[in-house]
């Protein structure tokens, strides 16, 4: 009789995802043992809390209407990085003026904290900000998914989503993602509990970043969803109302000006990194010295809303399985064709994320993707400049911010394709 072959293990895929989570931790000690413990605020970390901190602190010496103005902001933020003793001109770059185009009421916070000093301010912001998305989440399982199991499930997913790129990221520059998440979930929760007021209300709070509303809005109105478009407007009218009364017609329109001046490509807006559709034809045309790069952008954007159109054709009912897909793949489309989108922006994606990972809506690759591809991108640059640098003298450090960035634009296209399928299987059925 013939013996049969041993046939080895196969290696399983969580396995893979676990030995590929390992390095992934091991990466980011050493990234904080870099930024956070040899390194120094602003260059390093914390350079989005200062303009907020500045902010904050003009409010409280001048008034609101006075946070847009950017001679001021410069004045505040040179002051307090020579206090401690940063240099902000150097042979090779110089200081920017990082300014808040906020409405004025997302600024009250930062009055408080900029009572503190700036450091501890900062580190003050980043754990509460850590504890409050941790304990959201928590939250959100919890109520969406009160199974035992299931919440356990969720508990090992909050795990990557917190070493993703787009969640460091966020903490790591001090930006206002949290409240994106929290509004996010807020916005899914109170839709699946047929309270699409309230989930409109939640919606309202997404103004801290206008630019990530401009498809939901007039998709809302084409599903007819009249009453989450109303709960928006009450809530809209909050926020700017108090904005209003804070900043006054003044400072209402030099907030109008400085979002044209960002527009115009403020230097601090650091298009080049975003992950838009802008961000790529802007790359291109620097990279190979053409203007080529703008009609890939607006064939792109093209595409995507082509893209767009097939996942909202058909309108699901507000609150189903198939709503929650529908807006993931509009939020993803977002944040591709916006003017501004940033890394940290795609937080927002986060709830609908562990929403369809756990209902098993999407495959557990789908959710792999969204944390593991743009950290192993990133991972792969950095030594790879490494090496570049000590082997061949050769800095290609600005094209690091190109990958990174491709990488996390790549991921929301793909996921805005993974739901428009995953939509067209579900009404099929």
């Amino acid at each position: 009789m013939r013996k049969n072959k041993k046939v080895p293990p196969k290696f399983k895929p969580i396995a893979a995802k676990v030995l590929l989570f390992i390095i992934l931790v091991c990466f980011y000690l050493l990234v904080v043992n870099k930024w956070f413990i040899k390194g120094s605020f602003y260059s390093e970390y914390g350079a989005d809390y200062l303009a907020y901190w500045s902010a904050g602190k003009i409010a409280d010496q001048y008034g609101y209407t006075e946070i847009y103005n950017l001679d001021k902001l410069e004045t505040e933020q040179v002051q307090a990085l020579e206090s401690l003793g940063i240099p902000l001109e150097t042979e090779d770059s110089s200081f920017s003026i990082l300014p808040v185009a906020y409405f004025s009421v997302f600024v009250v916070p930062f009055q408080i904290l900029s009572k503190m000093d700036l450091v501890r301010g900062y580190w003050l912001w980043t754990v509460l900000n850590f504890i409050l998305m941790t304990g959201y989440l928590l939250y959100f399982l919890r109520s969406v998914f009160p199974e035992k199991d299931l919440f356990q499930k969720g508990l090992l997913l909050i795990v990557p989503i917190l070493f993703s790129y787009t969640v460091i990221s966020n903490f790591a520059i001090g930006q206002v993602e949290v409240l994106l998440v929290i509004c996010a979930g807020e916005f899914i929760r109170n839709a699946l509990n047929k309270k699409p007021f309230i989930s409109g209300l939640w919606l309202g709070g997404m103004l801290i970043k206008p630019q990530v509303l401009i498809l939901i809005l007039p998709i809302i109105l084409i599903m007819r969803n009249w009453k989450v478009f109303k709960g928006f407007l009450v809530t809209s009218a909050v926020l700017l109302g108090a904005s209003f009364i804070l900043s006054g017609f003044e400072g209402t329109k030099a907030l109008i000006n400085l979002w044209t001046v960002y527009s115009e490509g403020l230097s601090t807006g650091h298009p080049e990194a975003m992950i838009n559709w802008r961000m790529v034809g802007l790359n291109l045309n620097q990279i190979f010295n053409i203007r080529l790069g703008w009609v890939i952008t607006t064939v792109g954007i093209a595409l995507t809303a082509l893209a767009l159109y097939f996942l909202v054709r058909r309108t699901p009912p507000l609150g189903s399985a198939a709503w929650v897909m529908t807006m993931l793949g509009i939020f993803s489309a977002t944040l591709a064709i916006t003017w501004h989108a940033h890394h940290h922006m795609g937080m927002v994606l986060i709830p609908f994320l562990l929403y369809a990972s756990l209902k098993k809506l999407i495959p557990d690759n789908v959710f792999a993707s969204w944390w593991l591809v743009t950290n192993i991108v990133w991972i792969l640059v950095v030594i790879t400049n490494g090496l570049v640098n000590i082997y061949l003298g050769l800095d290609i450090s600005e094209y690091i911010d190109f990958a990174v960035a491709f990488s996390g634009f790549a991921v929301n296209l793909f996921l805005l394709l993974v739901m428009v399928k995953t939509k067209k299987s579900m009404i099929s059925k």
